[in-house]
């Protein structure tokens, strides 16, 4: 699903990582304390997969997708989205999420109504509809994924790799605030008892970097930004990880070099 942060045109880079975490540490249970569009546990292979977030609109949305629900059969109006927005008590939550997600401009939480446009090539699309089927897609991979309505503060896990990818910092806001502070403090105590991996642009000095890329971010019609992706563990937290090297060249960009088996690639406890 499109998704604000999402990494799903990233996920063929981190998963790699995050899986051969999972099968050289013999982890059973994968976390995602923010489970969003769901564009990487979809991708993940574990026993259990548990994807959390805070946004009971976007779970009852998942749940209600496992058990059989078509979001197709949503004729999905700009007159329909502006009443879901404005008055969304009155309204199931997956139809909810629906509107915020799937029908407004790139994915913002009712960021703009996006339905049926002509493209500057004059190519008429109908981009909610291309939406909804790319989650129809995506429901296969996550027909056995535990979805549940908590915050990252709820959740204790133990034995566990997690995965985290939160609002980031000095970005656009999802929905609400986020204390950076407090999230950090939380992922280094869960880093006792579990393999931590976070998706950040920066992090605080106790953290190591495992991998870098550059990538380029669209937020609106006239907004975009290029920024370097990472993914940090917290350094001495134990856990045997691939260390993916990514070399900078002014001239010719970012050069991925760490695929499984080369030169480039380094397997060490952190």
């Amino acid at each position: 699903m499109k998704y604000v942060g999402s990494k799903a045109r990233i996920s063929r880079h981190i998963l790699p990582i995050i899986q051969g975490a999972i099968d050289r540490n013999g982890i059973e249970t994968y976390v995602e304390p923010f489970v969003g569009g769901g564009n990487l546990i979809d991708k993940v292979h574990c026993h259990n997969r548990i994807g959390y977030d805070n946004n009971e609109y976007l779970i009852g949305f998942w749940q209600a997708l496992q058990t059989g629900w078509n979001p197709g059969t949503v004729p999905m109006s700009k007159e329909l989205y502006t009443q879901i927005k404005d008055y969304k008590e009155l309204f199931r939550p997956e139809v909810v999420a629906l509107a915020g997600f799937c029908a407004t401009y790139n994915a913002k939480w009712f960021g703009g109504y996006a339905g049926t446009v002509k493209t500057k090539t004059g190519e008429i699309r109908n981009y909610y509809d291309e939406a909804v089927r790319n989650v129809l897609k995506q429901i296969p991979a996550l027909a056995d994924v535990v979805f549940q309505v908590k915050s990252y503060e709820e959740i204790s896990p133990s034995g566990c790799l997690v995965y985290c990818d939160p609002p980031y910092e000095g970005t656009t806001k999802y929905i609400g605030s986020f204390n950076h502070s407090h999230y950090w403090e939380w992922v280094r105590k869960m880093s006792e008892n579990n393999i931590v991996i976070c998706s950040e642009y920066a992090a605080p000095d106790d953290f190591i970097c495992i991998w870098e890329m550059e990538r380029t971010t669209t937020l609106d019609k006239a907004s975009r930004t290029k920024a370097i992706e990472r993914l940090f563990v917290r350094r001495g937290s134990g856990g045997v990880f691939a260390i993916y090297i990514i070399r900078l060249r002014p001239r010719y960009g970012l050069e991925y070099r760490g695929k499984e088996g080369s030169e480039d690639e380094s397997v060490k406890s952190v």
